[in-house]
């Protein structure tokens, strides 16, 4: 009998054990698995550009037609615009046309048509300056823009040349800048490029669509050039190459090139199309009167209702195969961008912040040696090699041992603010008038020395202060309204704080901290009416894996995402919150920078699209790198 009741004691606890590790499996898969990971294609439209296919306004509203075609169905794509188009017709005549073209209604439709697919969510890139070479008419073709090459033509010696590339890719992306459009990837037209002449392409995009083709140009996903990019403006770190393992399909092929060959490989499903393919497809919308009905100056043409053309029949097939169309940016989270040379000492607090109110995150330095408060302004709109600012003195604030500073966002008291605790007994605020930080209030609190500062922004506009002493061991609180201060009643921890705190702002503001592995952490929030501090463990249902947890909003959707660094692997994975408030796995990202004792990621939406960036603190290294979020709602 004693033996029977142990026998079902012990079968009762394999099978909790057995249910247990059922349960996790399960809850790693819906993180990572199929069930929650759509399977996804890529599509880049392929040499769209004022001239050739499209060189009519007859052809712009059939293009405009696919665009809005892609929209109304939801399909993520990618532009890839050759600006600037020439042709060199048997008749000795010349067709030059760019997009920035003054006075030409056909180059102005065209502008319009690029802004309405951008601003509904296309992903715009640059394919070269013009995709042809040289103004004499040439036998093999290669003057016509769209067939020709553009780089390394063997019988044109400066096509080698990177500084021929370096000269093309800036008036190309003046072009864009007066036609009011941002290329966010590059493609070389036919991939055909030396190796200097990709130096100075990756130099000017972080993101490339098209396989890094010196050495890894059969590869079947990204490839993460991890090096610091150098003699071509400014060094920024790293960039990304998204090849199209897929191909193409040609005029004489249909869509099936692409359906069966999904999921029979671990390629990256990545394929372009020529949209003018579909032409032959349309028809024009006509009015009462038998005449073209005309918008914006371009006439309308509309699909068949059932699915007869390539794409449709494309896009209907892979979806009842359960594949969904995924931009780029979701692919690669975050596009390697500028870098910021930080200012030299090894004892300097670097925070990231709007000081003057222009909606960019600039760099503010605290040099805790003599208390010198410097400001780097954010500039990230712009090239990403392009010279960032010098560093501006932007006030002093106290400097003795045992100060710890941080840096608070736009309030009622202006666009940012700068705090310090001091060992002395006191708490200041100095506040920014968009060129200075001024000293504005000196509160008495509590003599301690400290370790580090915090600022939580409550919604009523206020701020909580939180300090953590200096042995680690306790947590203050200071709740400021105006000129008042009210004390939180100090959180004394059982052992030390050795984990860095982040601002959670998701519930309520919060301090979390977690441990390199865990799916969850603690958390420290306020209570701003019983004036104490409520430690909670909290398991955010992430996998357990290698790395630390950093939060925030990555797509922009108001939902707190969750991001796992890994510092001996440079590598991050991303996940996003849907609506059920369940965890989706996004995609990875790197590696993206050298190891090292002195590198932390910041997590901030610096350059103020409503999407939270990646952003690396290299303190022996001396460098701010970031990597900008344009990742999907």
């Amino acid at each position: 009998m004693t033996y029977l009741r142990h026998s079902k004691w012990l079968r009762f606890v394999i099978s909790l054990i057995a249910l247990t590790l059922l349960l996790s499996a399960y809850r790693i898969f819906t993180v990572e698995g199929g069930a929650r990971t759509p399977k996804f294609v890529m599509m880049r439209l392929e040499d769209i550009g004022p001239g050739g296919q499209y060189a009519s306004l007859e052809e712009l509203g059939k293009l405009r037609t696919v665009l809005e075609y892609l929209r109304d169905r939801k399909v993520a794509y990618h532009i890839a615009v050759i600006p600037r188009w020439i042709n060199l017709p048997p008749d000795g005549s010349r067709y030059d046309v760019s997009l920035d073209q003054e006075g030409d209604p056909y180059a102005a439709a065209f502008r319009k048509v690029l802004r309405q697919a951008s601003d509904s969510g296309a992903v715009i890139g640059m394919h070269g300056f013009t995709h042809q070479v040289g103004s004499v008419r040439r036998d093999d073709g290669h003057h016509e823009s769209g067939i020709g090459n553009e780089f390394q033509v063997a019988d044109v010696e400066e096509t080698m040349k990177a500084s021929y590339a370096e000269q093309r890719i800036k008036d190309g992306l003046a072009i864009f800048e007066r036609a009011g459009l941002k290329p966010q990837f590059w493609e070389a037209p036919h991939y055909r490029t030396t190796a200097e002449q990709d130096r100075v392409f990756r130099s000017y995009f972080g993101l490339n669509y098209q396989a890094e083709v010196q050495s890894h140009r059969d590869a079947e996903g990204v490839f993460y050039w991890n090096q610091r990019n150098s003699g071509y403006g400014s060094p920024p770190l790293g960039a990304a190459y998204v090849p199209t393992p897929y191909d193409y399909i040609p005029s004489n092929k249909d869509e099936k090139m692409i359906l069966n060959r999904v999921g029979q490989s671990n390629h990256l499903a990545s394929f372009f199309y020529h949209p003018f393919l579909e032409f032959k497809y349309l028809t024009p919308v006509l009015g009462p009167d038998g005449e073209p009905v005309m918008r914006d100056g371009i006439p309308e043409y509309r699909y068949p209702e059932e699915n007869k053309s390539v794409l449709q029949k494309l896009i209907a097939g892979l979806r009842a195969k359960g594949y969904a169309f995924r931009s780029i940016h979701d692919y690669v989270p975050f596009t390697p961008a500028q870098s910021v040379k930080l200012l030299p000492g090894g004892k300097r607090s670097v925070f990231l912040e709007d000081t003057d109110g222009d909606g960019q995150a600039d760099t503010v330095q605290w040099n805790a040696a003599n208390g010198e408060i410097s400001v780097i302004p954010g500039r990230y709109k712009g090239l990403r090699n392009a010279a960032q600012p010098e560093p501006v003195r932007w006030g002093q604030a106290e400097s003795a041992n045992g100060t710890a500073a941080a840096v608070s966002g736009k309030d009622a008291e202006g666009p940012c603010s700068f705090w310090t605790a001091n060992p002395d007994g006191h708490l200041d605020r100095y506040i920014s008038d968009g060129r200075q930080f001024h000293l504005a209030q000196s509160w008495k609190i509590e003599a301690k020395a400290w370790s580090s500062l915090y600022t939580l922004p409550l919604s009523s506009g206020e701020v909580i202060v939180a300090g953590l002493t200096k042995d680690k061991l306790k947590l203050y609180g200071w709740r400021i309204r105006g000129k008042e201060l009210k004390p939180i009643k100090p959180y004394k921890l059982r052992s030390e704080m050795n984990q860095e705190l982040q601002v959670r702002t998701e519930g309520g503001p919060a301090l979390f901290a977690s441990k390199d592995g865990a799916s969850g952490g603690i958390q420290l929030q306020p209570d701003p009416v019983d004036m104490k501090w409520q430690l909670t463990r909290v398991d955010l249902g992430l996998p357990n894996e290698d790395g630390l947890i950093r939060l925030g909003d990555f797509n922009g959707d108001g939902r707190e995402d969750a991001l796992r660094w890994d510092p001996k692997t440079m590598r991050c994975t991303v996940y996003l919150k849907d609506e059920d408030r369940e965890w989706k796995l996004l995609s990875a990202f790197g590696p993206w920078g050298t190891p090292g004792s002195g590198v932390q990621p910041m997590i901030r939406d610096v350059d103020g699209n409503g999407k939270a960036d990646l952003v690396l603190s290299d303190r022996s290294g001396g460098t701010l790198d970031f990597a900008l979020s344009y990742q999907s709602k």
